[in-house]
Order: structure tokens, then C-alpha cells, then sequence
């Protein structure tokens, strides 16, 4: 009996099959010479997530896939790039981050102008006066002015000092959830979140990452009104801070004062430094005791705090960076967002585009109502005379030389006044 003749695998499949594997191994290569994180999920099932979970992104969005793509990533204990839970922490800055930042210009200072120009119940200040309308002048342009925020800070210090950090909350939720955007119709400011980033940041928090929130904003600012809306403690919550005092504190200073069970904290007029650019790494090592592996901002005060997570030595870290080009339904502006974009590609962070990744930006019954471009000519402005700023000059010139300090009580805190327009002078 003849030996049987051997099977032929036919020549032609073969060389394709093998040109297949040869295909697929060099976009696995490249992917990961690129320091992206392999997928984890198809297609089919990646667009059934997009649209469950985040029914106010694009369906298409590229950031979003990667942002997905990396949790899952992280979140899962086979791959190369798993972090623990304990040390999955995301940083989100807050003005132009998750929050309307530019109707017309930020929140603290909308609550600002409000309390030393439209609030009865408050007596500012001559200088206090001048500084607030030049600060609302520039903001009817859309303007945030830089020359100015020395000024603006003094004046927030000023304007807010004497109060508990309840008082203080209670009066900045009564503004925040009362008082409809500027530009916008259908929302209050503390309703103004960017409806795509508290998904993400559910989504976040459903995948055991621990959420803080950090800005240049004044704290208690933030946890007025993110905090409480977003659900995130009042610990998770960084940003910059004005000094206390307890109440019967006086002129002693507060590492020789033992205050008592029925005393209180007080902000007084004395400002810490600013959490802002490379401050804002430093506040969360500070205050965190760990680098994040998540960070998201808007402006190049955040550049910092992006490099800070994406540089992470311990685990693959991821810088996003949140871009204003919707001109339709937000306040972009094309000239910044080109910027902002050569950024992100140089420095390797995950861009995310307002008009081409988000499928609504503030949800339903909210509508855009005015276009204000940067430098445009001002819908209202309230303009400051040459009377008045002449009767500036001459009320600061009589102005005490006395100093205000952190530790001032109540009583003494109101006698500085002269002393607090000083600063507000040198401020502006």
C-alpha cells in the first residue's frame, strides 16, 4: 500500500493570513510607540458605552475614546498600566474646566461686582467703588484684565472679610443659584457646569477615582458652587485662601491664641498666595500627599498642574486640556483655541474640542443670547468720571498708615478700612 499523499495548505490564503498578523503586529507597535494605552473594548460596545454613559459627548469624539480607553486601562488589574485604587486621583480645574467661564467673565468675580455695586445691605468703600466699576467695565467687553488682579483679590478679601466660611456660603449660594448667566438664558451660574465633564467626572468616581477640584478660584468659592453641586467633600476642594481669625482673637497672633468653645472663625483681609500655575502642583502635593495620574484644565494656568499628572513617575499619566472653539453655543475665541491647540500637541496632552466633541455643552432649555467678542464695545458699561476717580485719589491720600493683619477681630477689622484702600490703591 502506497504511503498517503499529504495535505497541501493551499500557497495564496497563507501568504495573506501571514500578511495580516505581519499588519496588525505593526499597528500594535505603533500604538504603542505613540504611549497610547492598548484598546480594551470594541468598537460595537465602545459606541453603546459613549452613548449611555455620555449622552452629551459626540458619539465620534476622539478625546472621549481615549479618555474611556485609559480608565479601563488603569481600571483593570491585567494590564501593563493598572494603578490601585488608593492612588487614582484626577485633578479638574473649575472656571472654563466644568464650569460657563466667560458670560461674561468668572464667577467670583460676577459675585464680586455684585457685592460692592449692586448689594444694599453692604457699605464698600470710595476706592472700593472705583475699583469694582472698572472691573465690571472690562467685563461687559468680556475682559479679564491681568493688571487688575492684584486689585480684584485685595477687594474680594475686603469685601468678604468679617464673615464665617458659613455666612460666606450661605450669601454666595443665595447669588449663584438666583442669578441667571449673563448671555445666556435658561441657567443660573450655579447651574452654568459643562454638562460632558460632570458625566465624566460620574464616570470617574464610578471607576474608584478620587475627584479633587483646583483652582486659582477663592475656596470657599469652589465649594459654594461645585462642591455641593457636584457632590465632592469640602476636603477634595483646593484653591486660594484668605487668612481667619477667631472672635476673640484681637491683635494676638494665632500661634499664641487659644481660642474658645464659643468662638468662631472669621476671613480676614490678609490674602495667601494664589493657587495658580506651578502653586497649583505644589498645593496638591501639599495637601494630597500624592501626584495625580488625571489632570484637566483650560488656560495656561493649568499648563503646570497637566504636566504635573502626565509626568507622573509611578504610573502612565494623562493631561487634558479642555479647548473654548465653540463660537455658536459658548464664547470661544478661534485665535486662543489655535494656541491652546499647538499646546496640546507639543506637550502631548489629550485636546478636547467644545464644538466638535460635546453634543451639547449646558443641555436642554439653555440658549445662547448675545455674542460678546473680546475687546467689543460694551453692552452696559458703567463708566468711572474723572470726578470720581480725582475724589478717589484725594479720599486714599488721608488714609491711615496703619496695618490690617489676619489676627484683627471683628472691631478692629472695620477700623482699617483706610488702611485696606491703601492696598487697593497700590493693588490697582
Amino acid at each position: 500500500m502506497s504511503e498517503p499523499e499529504k495535505k497541501k495548505f493551499p500557497l495564496v490564503p497563507l501568504i495573506a493570513f501571514v500578511a495580516c498578523c505581519i499588519l496588525v503586529a505593526a499597528a500594535g507597535l505603533a500604538a504603542t510607540s505613540a504611549g497610547l494605552v492598548p484598546v480594551t473594548m470594541g468598537t460595537e460596545s465602545a459606541t453603546k458605552s459613549s452613548s449611555t454613559e455620555f449622552p452629551s459627548w459626540a458619539e465620534d469624539s476622539p478625546a472621549l475614546a481615549s479618555l474611556v480607553e485609559y480608565v479601563k486601562a488603569v481600571c483593570d488589574e491585567s494590564s501593563d498600566y493598572y494603578v490601585p485604587a488608593e492612588d487614582r486621583i484626577a485633578t479638574f480645574d473649575m472656571d472654563g474646566t466644568i464650569l460657563c467661564e466667560r458670560a461674561p467673565v468668572y464667577a467670583d468675580y460676577m459675585l464680586l461686582m455684585h457685592r460692592v455695586l449692586d448689594d444694599p445691605t453692604y457699605t464698600p468703600s470710595t476706592r472700593a467703588i472705583y475699583v469694582a466699576r472698572q472691573l465690571r467695565a472690562n467685563a461687559d467687553k468680556g475682559i479679564v484684565a491681568d493688571d487688575l488682579d492684584a486689585a480684584k483679590n485685595a477687594l474680594f478679601a475686603q469685601a468678604f472679610s468679617d464673615m464665617t466660611a458659613d455666612e460666606f456660603r450661605a450669601y454666595a449660594s443665595e447669588f449663584f443659584e438666583n442669578t441667571e448667566v449673563e448671555g445666556f438664558s435658561g441657567m443660573t451660574y450655579a447651574q452654568s457646569f459643562y454638562q460632558p465633564m460632570v458625566e465624566l467626572i460620574k464616570y470617574l468616581r464610578d471607576h474608584d477615582f478620587d475627584v479633587y477640584l483646583v483652582s486659582a478660584c477663592e475656596r470657599e468659592v469652589i465649594r459654594t458652587i461645585a462642591g455641593s453641586r457636584l457632590g465632592i467633600p469640602y476636603d477634595h476642594v483646593i484653591g486660594s485662601d484668605f487668612g481667619m481669625y477667631a472672635t476673640e482673637q484681637g491683635a494676638e497672633l494665632g500661634n499664641n491664641y487659644t481660642m474658645g468653645q464659643e468662638e468662631d472663625l472669621y476671613f480676614s483681609t490678609e490674602q495667601m498666595p494664589s493657587c495658580a500655575k506651578t502653586n497649583k502642583s505644589v498645593y496638591i502635593q501639599r495637601e494630597i500627599g500624592k501626584r495625580p495620574i488625571l489632570a484637566f484644565g483650560n488656560s495656561s494656568g493649568d499648563f503646570s498642574m497637566l504636566n504635573y499628572a502626565a509626568g507622573n513617575k509611578d504610573y502612565k499619566g494623562m493631561g487634558v486640556f479642555i479647548i473654548c472653539d465653540d463660537t455658536q453655543r459658548e464664547y470661544g475665541n478661534l485665535e486662543k483655541a489655535s494656541g491652546f491647540q499647538q499646546e496640546v500637541d507639543t506637550q502631548g496632552w489629550v485636546g478636547v474640542s467644545m464644538a466638535n466633541d460635546w453634543a451639547t455643552i449646558y443641555g436642554e432649555g439653555v440658549e445662547k443670547t448675545a455674542l460678546v467678542a473680546d475687546g467689543g464695545t460694551a453692552s452696559s458699561t458703567t463708566a468711572t468720571t474723572d470726578e470720581e476717580e480725582t475724589e478717589v485719589t484725594a479720599d486714599n491720600s488721608s488714609t491711615s498708615s496703619s496695618s490690617s493683619s489676619s489676627t484683627s477681630s471683628s472691631s478692629s477689622s472695620s477700623s482699617s478700612t483706610d488702611t485696606e484702600d491703601e492696598d487697593l490703591a497700590a493693588a490697582a
